[in-house]
């Protein structure tokens, strides 16, 4: 896992499971998608509004 979507509910358990689940560097960042029908909150299925990335991951 590269990255994880979340709503303003659940940025805290994105967090954590980044931390927890092994990002080396957790970088938060505004999502901000084009099309935001198809995305959705890692935890829920509210349209996500943050999203936790690993800082060393060629994806940045």
């Amino acid at each position: 896992m590269e990255l994880i979507k979340a709503c303003q509910e659940h940025i805290e358990e994105a967090l954590d499971d980044a931390v927890y689940g092994g990002f080396e560097l957790p970088v938060l960042k505004a999502f901000l998608p084009v099309d935001k029908s198809n995305d959705k909150c890692a935890y829920c299925e509210a349209i996500p509004i943050y999203v936790v990335e690993n800082g060393h991951s060629h994806t940045i």
